[in-house]
Parts: structure tokens; C-alpha cells; sequence
């Protein structure tokens, strides 16, 4: 088994190395980060365009830069911004930033999403589980930045009649406060709520539609059959031989879903006022500044390829199958 997760990790670091390079490729073709200084009034001289030039490299071949970039990128260095700064002085502070905000939104979305998918599968065709399915539909379909201004919308009217802040709609802990201990932590919790609900409530309602599927053929599975034929009861049955094997293709789906989780932190980290590595990619968007956006790029593409390899580990351990078929 140790080899095929080591198959899978070779595999899905190459993946991560590829989305890197076409990130950064992109950028740098389709970036122009000259143009503010040549927009200057007066425009500046030559020479001091062609210096920013040389600085930031764009007189070299794309591929030599990257090379050049990835090998600073190893040693913890990427590069500099168009502004001159060093990319390493933000990106592991924002970096913190967003997987406190990933890790809290992916693991609510597979929890709720999970236990959601199997509890209306065992009720399957009620009032609650077509009703779970419309607000499900429902969710699905509004975009994560509509979605994240309905919960600051909803929750308002919550702090006026309580009249404090419960839950806080910007930024991840309250500026200028010296709070410490366990005020600290009951502080960036609150902060931390909605935009965790705005990244993991469409997850949610995507996994227990999967959830419900799978689960519903497991229910109707001839194994189960057996299980329940020979004595045991239907919860018995469920638990010990069906929820295992309706888990298994979930592995595949939360390593996918991942991306889409980040995806959704890109755009719940504006609108919530998060300074994370969503916030930085659109700014270094807007800079048209090709080191930030292939370090963005590296950040997320690194956490898809662990997030895979640990759903290709969990379904090594769920499915005998494929223990066999790797020993």
C-alpha cells in the first residue's frame, strides 16, 4: 500500500507543478506590469522602464523565469513583488489566514454534508427528505458571494435584538484589540462563523446529495440483505457493513470538493474582509503581478495535492479492494 500512495503522490505533485507553471505562464503573458509606470505623467525615461524591466526579469524567456522562480520558491524565497516588497513577508501571514478558514469550512461541509446524506437516505421519499433536497437545490444554486452577503443580511437583525455583536460580518479578529487567552480565541470565533457557514453550506448541500445516492445503494444492496437476514437489526446492518461502503466513494468527491472550497474562500475572503491568500489573488490580479499569483497558485495547488492524497489513503482504508490490489 505504501507504494501505491506513493504512486499517488508522485502523480499528484506533477499535477501541482503543472497548474503552477500554467498559472504563472498565463500571468506573464497576459500581465503588463509596466504599464503604471509607463502611464506616469511625465512618463518616466527609458532607462528606467528598461530597469524595472530587467528587474522584475521580463527580458527573459517565461520558462527561464519560472525555473528561476520555483528553485527560489524551494528555498522559501518567491521572488518580489511589481512593488519591490518581498513575496515571502506576506504570504505564510496570509497563508495561516485562509487554511484557518479552509480547514473550518471543509471539515463542517463533509461532517454536516456526510451525516445530512445518510440521514435523509434512511428516509428517503418523506416530507423531510424532499424538503432537505429543495433547500439543498436551493443552496447549490446561489453563488457563494450572493450567499455570503444573505448571511451578514440574516444575521443583522440577530445583533440588533441582542444588542452586541454575537457574530461579526469583516475582518478575522477585532482590530486594534488586546485581547489574549481565551478572550482572544472566543473573539476570531466569532469573526470566523459566517464566512465558515458562506464556504461550507454549498458543500453541504452538494455531499449529502452524493451522500444520499450512495447511501441508497448500499440500502438496497444484496449484501445488506444478507446482513439483515441473518438477525440483525436494520441499524445494526447499517452501521457495521452498509456506512462503510457507502463512504468509499466520498473519498474521491471531498478531495475534489476541496478545490471548490478554496474556490469559495477566494471570494468569501473579500467580502468578509479576510486578508488571506484569495484576498492577495485578486490583488495581485489587479497589480498584474505574475510572482503573487503563481505563489497563490503553489499555496492552493500544495493543499488540493495533500487533501488527495489523504482521501487516496482513507480509501485504501476503507476499501479492502484496493489494499489487495496494491499489496
Amino acid at each position: 500500500m505504501s507504494r501505491y500512495l506513493l504512486r499517488r503522490l508522485v502523480g499528484r505533485a506533477a499535477l501541482c507543478l503543472a497548474a503552477t507553471f500554467i498559472a504563472y505562464t498565463l500571468a506573464s503573458l497576459g500581465f503588463d506590469p509596466l504599464a503604471e509606470l509607463r502611464g506616469h505623467q511625465p512618463p518616466p525615461p527609458e532607462a528606467v522602464i528598461a530597469a524595472r524591466a530587467e528587474r522584475l526579469g521580463l527580458d527573459r524567456p517565461i520558462v527561464a523565469r519560472f525555473a528561476d522562480w520555483l528553485s527560489g520558491a524551494v528555498r522559501g524565497d518567491f521572488g518580489e513583488t511589481v512593488g519591490g516588497a518581498a513575496v515571502a513577508d506576506e504570504v505564510w501571514r496570509r497563508a495561516g489566514t485562509s487554511v484557518r478558514l479552509f480547514l473550518a469550512g471543509s471539515a463542517l461541509a463533509v461532517i454536516g454534508g456526510v451525516l445530512l446524506g445518510i440521514w435523509g437516505a434512511l428516509r428517503a421519499r418523506g416530507v423531510t427528505d424532499q424538503v432537505t433536497m429543495v433547500l439543498s437545490l436551493t443552496v447549490m444554486a446561489v453563488p457563494v458571494f450572493v450567499l455570503g452577503t444573505l448571511l451578514k443580511i440574516a444575521w443583522l437583525p440577530v445583533n440588533e435584538a441582542a444588542g452586541s455583536q454575537l457574530l461579526y460580518f469583516s475582518a478575522e479578529s477585532t482590530p486594534g484589540s488586546d485581547l489574549s487567552g481565551a478572550a482572544a480565541f472566543g473573539d476570531r470565533l466569532r469573526h470566523l462563523v459566517l464566512p465558515t457557514l458562506a464556504i461550507a453550506l454549498p458543500q453541504i448541500a452538494y455531499y449529502s446529495r452524493y451522500q444520499r445516492a450512495a447511501m441508497l445503494e448500499v440500502l438496497g444492496s444484496e449484501y445488506l440483505r444478507a446482513a439483515r437476514a441473518k438477525g440483525l437489526r436494520r441499524r445494526q446492518a447499517v452501521m457495521r457493513h452498509g456506512l462503510r461502503m457507502a463512504l468509499i466513494p466520498m473519498t474521491a468527491l471531498i478531495a475534489f470538493g476541496f478545490g471548490l472550497h478554496m474556490a469559495g474562500g477566494v471570494f468569501t475572503e473579500r467580502i468578509f474582509g479576510w486578508h488571506g491568500m484569495g484576498d492577495w489573488l485578486l490583488r495581485g490580479i489587479q497589480d498584474e503581478d505574475a510572482n503573487v499569483v503563481a505563489t497563490v497558485t503553489l499555496f492552493l495547488a500544495v493543499l488540493v495535492t495533500v487533501a488527495g492524497w489523504l482521501a487516496d489513503a482513507l480509501l485504501a482504508v476503507l476499501d479492502p479492494r484496493v489494499r489487495r490490489g496494491v499489496s
